[in-house]
């Protein structure tokens, strides 16, 4: 949970700058032939060898900035102009839409009195929208990104956010001093990773050099090149700060949680240089430039950037069918913090702990149980649940791997065969339909009971059973009352939840249910049955 006090985090829009772009003869291309992910690998230009001289410091950046610069490109797209709902926007990107677009008055924003708002081009004092464009160009949002090409035949690396909606897409390329400009077909975009490739119809452009991210270190060198403010050919330096930055909440689609496994970095990133390239200090691409951490929306010293590894795993992805296959486990999981261990009875932390396990998913096929911590994955150590969530996504489906996990303490190993996420499962699990209470609603009977406040259970009856469709299998007591504004329902209890235990301890009645709840002072822990999955929830008892 973000704090008030904290930065606001904000995409490096490109979308949001009024392009002053040059008119120029724009190349028409047709349709790329089909590339298989194998022949698109051997156009890619790969080195990971290690850092010179343990990577020592060097009083020139010239070459490197040399090596990088042919392969940057400013791209140019055009949008249908959209206007945010204010409640449509979260709440900690709303001071860096206010910046860009203004706000009404009750959001705090300018009167007659105030500075100008901040204009793109970095003066003060001019008007914030552009004057009206032609009659073909009305209605039409202009915006400034980076990219950099990978391919000699035109395939280019940028960010989804850059070229997303865009009805058209233009390229421009810097080709010995000179610029030409191309039109662009995008070739696949992944919203939930932040990643797009697209393709423009040029041959003998010069790639860039792609590294290996998994190397790099916290304090390694890093220059991050684009096409900031609009300001083409442009590049700044600095180190990468930290790794795997996750839960950020940056990339996403709608509700549905993104992908995240940011490179941070104090390299400045400004708006404009979203899709560009954060190479190490030899030149190579180690990351994409994709959003800042800042109140202003402009760089405040907190860049992330995704790492290259994982965004051309995407991009083999896209160029197969133009959509991103990733594997599906199916279990929900939260991270072993110290009151979850407590719970538990853990001495240490760390780790994913299940807290819910899908009906005839490949996790129940390979026995894994509730409140079974996760510690590896396919011989990749699992420290938080973000980790492994990474891990499972960027898996193929059909893989089998192996899986470590201590279960009461004990260590065990199973291996589950990942099947193809569903589409359901990406849309985040909200609370789901809750009972309203309804006026004049009978007073409690004995079998009736108040779990916490704003949840009601009741012993499970043969009625209640078929009412819910619960098999006969399934023991404990059920939800019939969630308080649509409680703590609980927050949390996920739904009505028609049965709970099979209560603080680890099996409960049959109601009764039962409530005295076991009562002895938690801060927090619960239930097992939860639910239309055929078992979970874990935790929720606050006040």
């Amino acid at each position: 949970m973000k704090t008030p006090a904290r930065l606001s985090t904000a995409l490096v829009c490109a979308n949001m700058l009024a392009a002053g772009f040059q008119q120029s003869t724009i190349l028409a291309e047709t349709a790329p032939p089909k590339t298989s992910a194998a022949d698109f690998q051997a156009k890619i230009v790969k080195d990971g060898t290690p850092l010179p001289n343990n990577g020592q410091l060097q009083m020139s950046y010239a070459t490197v900035v040399d090596k990088i610069l042919p392969s940057v490109v400013t791209i140019y797209s055009s949008a249908p102009i959209k206007t945010p709902e204010i409640d449509q926007i979260p709440p900690q990107l709303r001071p860096f839409f206010y910046r860009f677009f203004g706000a009404p008055d009750d959001f705090g924003g300018m009167n007659e009195d105030d500075e100008p708002p901040f204009n793109p081009r970095g003066r003060r004092g001019q008007p914030q929208r552009p004057q009206t464009p032609p009659e073909d160009e009305q209605n039409q949002q202009r915006g400034v990104g980076s990219g950099f090409i990978i391919s000699a035949d035109g395939y280019i690396m940028t960010n989804n956010h850059v070229i997303a909606d865009a009805k058209k897409i233009e390229v421009s390329v810097d080709v010995d001093g000179s610029k030409k400009n191309y039109t662009a077909e995008v070739i696949g975009a992944d919203p939930l990773t932040d990643v797009a490739l697209i393709k423009i119809n040029a041959t003998g452009l010069k790639p860039a050099t792609l590294g290996d991210s998994a190397k790099i270190r916290v304090g390694d060198i890093v220059l991050a090149a684009g096409a900031p403010m609009e300001l083409s050919r442009s590049v700044t330096q600095g180190i990468v700060s930290a790794l795997g930055r996750s839960d950020e909440g940056i990339v996403g689609k709608g509700r549905v949680k993104g992908y995240e496994d940011f490179i941070q970095t104090d390299a400045s990133i400004n708006p404009g240089n979203s899709g560009g390239p954060l190479v190490d200090g030899m030149g190579r691409v180690i990351g994409i430039s994709t959003a800042i951490l800042s109140r202003s929306g402009m760089n405040a010293g907190i860049g992330f950037a995704i790492p290259v590894n994982m965004a051309l795993g995407i991009v083999e992805d896209l160029l197969d069918d133009g959509a991103v296959q990733r594997g599906f486990l199916g279990v929900q999981i939260a991270d072993l913090d110290a009151n979850m261990a407590e719970r538990l009875k853990m001495k240490e932390q760390g780790g994913a702990v299940v807290m819910m396990v899908g009906a005839d998913s490949p996790a129940e096929k390979a026995g894994i149980q509730l409140e079974d911590v996760i510690t590896s994955i396919n011989g990749q150590k699992v420290d938080s649940s973000s980790r492994l969530r990474l891990i499972v996504s960027g898996t193929k489906p059909g893989t089998a791997i192996p899986i470590e996990l201590l279960r009461n303490g004990k260590p065990m190993t199973v291996t589950a065969t990942l099947e193809t996420l569903p589409e359901e499962a990406l849309a985040e699990t909200g609370a789901g339909s809750r009972a309203i209470p309804r006026p004049g609603a009978p007073k409690q009977q004995e079998n009736v009971s108040d779990l916490v406040t704003g949840v009601t259970v009741q012993n499970l009856s043969k009625a209640l059973r078929e009412r819910h469709d619960v098999p006969e299998n399934v023991n404990g007591v059920i939800v019939t009352k969630v308080d649509p504004n409680s703590r609980a329902a927050a949390m996920g209890v739904e009505e028609g939840d049965v709970i099979s235990h209560v603080n680890r301890k099996p409960v049959t009645t109601a009764a039962e249910a409530r005295t076991l709840a009562k002895e938690s002072d801060k927090t619960v822990l239930l097992r939860v049955w639910r239309k055929g999955d078992t979970m874990l929830l935790m929720i606050g008892n006040n």
